[in-house]
């Protein structure tokens, strides 16, 4: 059984007050919120930007301030071998994505966020800022159908633009130092690229961040046939087509938006205030 006490009330808005900032700095805004349903057993379903971890900590606050819903992050088991990270990680719901941990979860009708392109998506090389890396994995789709949970997509834009790609893991993976990381024994989808946010520095640039929330998708239509992998693909794919769509509406909303920077948020800001 999973071991996991939830955090305080008190501890939870500690943290958030922490975070703060970055609400400020990247001004979120959200489409779709309706689209959440009131009672679990769900699965958020989305894509895994460029280092991955600002935007996905907003749109947990945003969740648990606005709706009180705890969200669990299934993640990779690297993150529980990093000191500090894996206990505060582990304090706010993040917990390893084995298929035992995800079906009780499931069982127990909790609210769940997944990136199917795991840390390869989230370490990804120039070139694919938005793109879904999910080769073939189908486990999203398994578990959802074979515990009958509702999943919920979503998208997220602004996160990429933070950071510019300076030397990506493949270029990393193929120069003199990716060989000896190789003699290592590290994991060709954990080598970390070499990036820059504000001037030279590895501080985030204040991208505002957009998130969209797609339809609910039922599995009842698959029930029974979490071991076909024809269903299985079938709805893996109707997911992957919502998360691209709504990453479209997002870059376009974003093309149009005339406060997407800082600058103009705070022009705007100032001038209403007169």
């Amino acid at each position: 059984m999973m071991n996991h006490t939830r955090p305080s009330e008190k501890e939870i808005k500690k943290m958030f007050n922490l975070f703060k900032p970055l609400f400020w700095l990247n001004d979120p805004v959200f489409y779709g919120s309706h689209n959440i349903p009131d009672e679990g057993p769900v699965l958020f379903v989305g894509n895994h930007t460029l280092l991955g971890v600002w935007d996905a900590s907003i749109m947990w606050f945003k969740l648990y301030n606005e709706k009180k819903i705890f969200t669990y992050s299934l993640a990779d088991r690297a993150h529980f071998h990093i000191p500090v990270w894996r206990e505060l990680g582990s304090k706010f719901g993040m917990v390893e994505g084995s298929r035992e941990t995800c079906t009780e979860l499931m069982q127990n009708k909790q609210y769940i966020m997944v990136f199917p392109g795991g840390a390869r998506e989230a370490l990804k090389n120039k070139g694919e800022a938005y793109k879904l890396i999910w080769k073939n994995r189908l486990g999203f789709a398994k578990m959802a159908i074979q515990n009958q949970c509702t999943i919920v997509p979503f998208s997220a834009v602004g996160a990429e633009e933070c950071y510019e790609l300076i030397w990506d893991s493949k270029e990393i993976l193929s120069s003199p130092l990716g060989m000896l990381l190789k003699q290592f024994g590290v994991r060709k989808d954990m080598v970390i690229p070499l990036v820059k946010g504000v001037g030279l520095t590895p501080l985030p640039r204040p991208q505002r961040f957009y998130y969209k929330f797609g339809k609910p998708i039922s599995t009842e239509q698959f029930k029974g046939m979490g071991e076909n992998e024809a269903s299985l693909q079938e709805l893996r794919d109707i997911v992957r087509t919502e998360i691209e769509g709504g990453l479209e509406d997002l870059l376009s909303i974003r093309e149009d938006d005339p406060n997407k920077t800082l600058f103009k948020r705070i022009l705007s800001k100032m001038m209403y205030k007169k």
